[in-house]
């Protein structure tokens, strides 16, 4: 075999191989979405599973609730509720604004009281609405979430029930 034939078989088992290969998706940092206090994480006081973060900044219609990942993503915003709700309308009724990640995971935030900036875009750390207490809630606060395909995923948070957050504590990280 001549080395040209012998070059042009090594560069294609090359690339063949470069193929092959998976390639990341890009992690973002989730950020707190307003100062607060972690109230739940994996589990609630009770015991019973949530597998999410809720962060409560202590009072209902809390300016800003911005959006907890840092980088441009494309949010979807749905608006279920349009009143002010504190302490929950039922379940099913959160407003909310959702970012579906490369990976195929999709990163939600719910609760939110709608304001003029509740609305679909691509945005870094954009305010979405007030704090809120819609859903099926007994208090305003801001509810972080990490699913795909039904199955809720609680890998990606580093916070504990009971720590005290500001808008630049970082939460955890998402692909």
């Amino acid at each position: 075999m001549n080395s040209r034939v012998k070059t042009t078989l090594m560069t294609a088992a090359a690339m063949a191989a470069l193929a092959l290969v998976p390639t990341a998706t890009p992690a973002y940092e989730v950020r707190s979405p307003c100062p607060g206090t972690v109230t739940a994480t994996t589990t609630y006081s009770d015991g019973s599973p949530h597998k999410a973060v809720d962060i409560a900044p202590g009072s209902c219609n809390y300016w800003g609730a911005e959006t907890g990942i840092v980088g441009s993503v494309y949010w979807t915003v749905t608006i279920r509720t349009t009143s002010a709700i504190c302490n929950g309308n039922g379940s099913g009724n959160q407003n909310e604004a959702k970012a579906t990640l490369a990976s195929g995971w999709t990163f939600r935030q719910w609760h939110f009281i709608k304001t003029a900036d509740s609305r679909s875009r691509t945005c870094d750390r954009c305010q979405v609405g007030n704090i809120g207490g819609t859903g099926h809630v007994t208090g305003p606060h801001a509810h972080l979430q990490r699913d795909k395909a039904g199955t809720l995923d609680t890998s990606w948070y580093k916070v504990s029930r009971g720590d005290s957050v500001t808008r630049s504590t970082t939460i955890g990280y998402v692909n």
